[in-house]
């Protein structure tokens, strides 16, 4: 994870730029629009100047997101940076419906377009400047772990494409009566409406909570293992907090014959593993299991692939644990996501165990696939 002072500098440095940048664009695309009466310009200088706002709020959504946590809101503002760039999107949103707008007038309306060098030269520009803060947006919010700087990215990408088809509108104008500039307008606002829609979609997606990435599942799983007597690592959950703050949840299964204060010892190890390996603060969960015995191991391999043979949407047991007096089993059953009402398919699960194994009396819990 990206210190503090690494991060700051790094979105501080790619706000700065972009502000500067579109915000001169903006200025010069208003001026060649002018001069040329393209409609498809002016959209362009538009779009340019949502692109310096979105810029700005980044940044203020860092700085919002750096506020000390406080007695109502102990983990802090992080999430500030997600819902920045999620007014971004809307931002982009509101320049495309703009965009959408002016141009039907000037197919409604037609009116010559003239060109100018110096129009070309300052959209030609644009399409470098753009190309260049696209791929520095994308690089630094990978980079440092920044929506909102890679929603930039992703927007500064789309300019490419529309200021490309502004310069297109500009030069077939010359040699057709057809209203090419406004048909170039609304391909141009709807380019802009993608970019909005899906940098919107992400960032919701951000905030509604993801499920977490393969890659840092196995390494979790991976930092428990080393730790014994903890082995699995199940319904791992992480909680974002905003980029630097992250927290996570995890199950493990632990022999009931180990010890209480090897149990703690190490979980107090995992822990601080995971969170100075993945910068993810972590506690425990405990499944107490006597599957080290063979006829316990046994049985739940037996239950496990008659479950997949006889009921859908079976994945996995965990937390197997058998009451040998009493035959009482106790396990969590993880299903996928194609289930829909738990209760009945817990109903449905139940019959059939006990048609197999009328002897024993069973006890789970169903899962979804958390990880």
């Amino acid at each position: 994870m990206k210190t503090d002072r690494s991060r700051q500098k790094v979105i501080n440095t790619c706000a700065i730029i972009g502000i500067v940048a579109n915000l001169s664009f903006s200025f010069l695309k208003f001026v060649a629009g002018t001069i040329t009466k393209s409609v498809a310009i002016t959209n362009d200088a538009i779009n340019n100047l949502s692109d310096s706002l979105s810029s700005l709020i980044t940044l203020l959504g860092y700085r919002m997101g750096k506020m000390k946590p406080t007695r109502k809101h102990p983990l802090g503002y992080g999430r500030t940076e997600y819902l920045s760039a999620m007014i971004i999107s809307i931002i982009i949103l509101v320049a495309g419906y703009d965009c959408f707008i002016s141009s039907i007038d000037r197919l409604k309306n037609p009116s010559g377009v003239s060109i100018a060098p110096i129009a070309v030269i300052i959209l030609i520009l644009s399409v470098l400047t753009k190309i260049a803060l696209s791929i520095l947006n994308t690089k630094a919010g990978k980079k440092v772990d920044s929506e909102a700087l890679k929603t930039s990215g992703k927007d500064a990408l789309s300019d490419v494409l529309v200021t490309s088809l502004t310069i297109i509108s500009l030069i077939a104008g010359k040699f057709t009566t057809f209203p090419v500039d406004g048909v170039m307008g609304i391909i141009v606002s709807l380019f802009i409406f993608y970019a909005g829609i899906s940098s919107f979609l992400e960032t919701n997606s951000a905030l509604m909570g993801e499920r977490p990435d393969k890659e840092t599942v196995e390494k979790i799983r991976f930092i428990i293992k080393k730790h014994p007597p903890l082995k699995g690592g199940y319904d791992i959950m992480l909680h974002s907090y905003g980029p630097e703050r992250c927290m996570g949840t995890c199950n493990v299964e632990v022999p009931t014959r180990a010890h209480a204060e090897n149990i703690f010892d190490a979980m107090t190890d995992a822990s601080k593993e995971i969170e100075e390996e993945l910068g993810i603060y972590f506690t425990f969960g405990l499944f107490a299991v006597n599957d080290y015995r063979e006829d316990v191991r046994a049985l739940k391999n037996d239950i496990l692939e008659y479950l997949k043979e006889k009921t859908p949407h079976v994945i996995s047991l965990h937390a197997f644990h058998v009451h040998i007096e009493s035959n009482l089993v106790h396990f969590d059953v993880v299903v996928d996501f194609k289930v829909s009402n738990y209760g009945s398919y817990k109903e449905e699960i139940l019959k059939v165990l006990n048609e197999k194994w009328p002897n024993y009396t069973f006890e789970f819990t169903i899962d979804p696939e958390y990880d």
